[in-house]
């Protein structure tokens, strides 16, 4: 199995909220995931799901099992090859059928949509939504960065009332991750010492389980309706992070990530061919530094 299939069968688990526990390398193409998942009422469930491509499964089988006892977790095998009586067989196909990649809900297709995420962010309820703003906040800005970036984002939402996680996370295509992290606050946010501690210990925590499949956490997005502190204040953070975690911040106006998704909707074939790492170098992104990325791709002729 390759390593980018692989890659691709653990963004299916965790765009569908399954966290990674620890891989388990049998042998060649043969990968053992022990993963759990929470219920709706904070339950952990834990599977060992074995990915092969082999035809013979009584020894491989049995060392599954083995690793489910120790995990106690349920065993589970995903190949187009291996049939048994042992535990539930998928192939390829119905794994990925049962599962299923991650969609678009149109949220981004929304009129005034700038508009919205700016009443969003500093926690107001704008008029025609129903539910409260900080989650409406969190699920809106996963969507867009879901959007702009062509790119696998995971919200954890409820997820964080059982286990310490940030608020989200871009799987990068090009093999980095992105953390995020909402911040609705009708009088604006403000950093302090204990956010650049918490978020450092989501950037060791994600680039410990999951680094090897899709790269280093490049930055740390955080998106709020206001930020309070200065430039410097903030350039200042970002350095306390770096010291900490050898990653930096990036902050995004709520309005502003809102007018990006707008400028792209126009011309969506471009997203592919914009550098996002050149966006997220910026402490503050800001509209003009997308707009300054698609001249140089139309200059390059590069889509």
């Amino acid at each position: 199995m390759e390593i980018i299939e692989f890659g691709n069968i653990v963004s299916t688990l965790i765009t569908n909220s399954f966290h990674i526990s620890k891989v388990e390398r049998v042998s060649g193409d043969n990968n053992i995931l022990n993963v759990y998942k929470f219920d709706k009422l904070g339950a952990e469930i834990r599977y060992s799901i074995l990915f092969s491509n082999l035809t013979v499964a009584d020894t491989i089988v049995k060392f599954l099992k083995k690793i489910a006892q120790r995990y106690n977790s349920l065993p589970i095998i995903v190949g187009d090859n291996i049939k048994t009586d042992e535990c539930k067989c998928f192939t390829n196909a119905e794994f990925y059928k049962t599962l299923g990649g991650y969609v678009s809900t149109g949220l981004i297709l929304i009129p005034n949509l700038s508009d919205v995420l700016n009443e969003l962010g500093h926690n107001n309820l704008p008029a025609g939504l129903i539910g409260q703003p900080d989650d409406l906040h969190e699920i809106y800005i996963a969507e867009c960065l879901q959007f702009i970036m062509s790119s696998p984002t995971k919200r954890y939402g409820k997820d964080r009332l059982f286990e310490s996680l940030p608020d989200g996370v871009v799987l990068g295509k090009d093999r980095y991750m992105i953390l995020l992290d909402s911040k609705a606050y009708s009088n604006g946010f403000d950093f302090t010492a204990d956010d650049i501690k918490r978020f450092s210990s989501y950037i060791f925590d994600f680039n410990e389980r999951y680094a090897q499949f899709f790269g280093s956490i490049f930055t740390f997005v955080v998106v709020s309706g206001k930020f309070n502190d200065s430039i410097s204040s903030i350039e200042n953070r970002s350095e306390e992070l770096y010291k900490l975690a050898n990653c930096r911040l990036s902050c995004i106006e709520s309005k502003v990530l809102g007018e990006i998704v707008e400028l792209l909707i126009t011309m969506p074939k471009i997203r592919n061919s914009i550098n996002w790492k050149n966006i997220f170098t910026e402490t503050i992104v800001e509209k003009k530094h997308v707009q300054s990325e698609i001249k140089r791709i139309d200059k390059d002729k590069i889509h």
